[in-house]
């Protein structure tokens, strides 16, 4: 069995509400056959270089690949 996989880069945003991300092209991705197979959170280092906080998402999803 064969796949292919596609990553995606999303920021989160600060509102009134707390952190948010816009996660409508996961379910698209979804109904595609693509699967969240892995997500590794982006650490935002402060001046002295130490990290303070989680500023985003960097997922990787797979599908079969179709056969022609």
């Amino acid at each position: 069995m064969a796949f292919e996989y596609m990553e995606r880069i999303v920021m989160f945003k600060e509102t009134s509400e707390g952190l948010t991300v816009e996660m409508d092209w996961l379910h698209e991705a979804g109904k595609e056959g693509w699967e969240l197979v892995a997500s590794i959170p982006l650490i935002a280092p402060n001046r002295d270089g130490i990290a303070y906080g989680t500023v985003g998402s960097h997922m990787i999803l797979k599908r079969q690949k179709k056969v022609l």
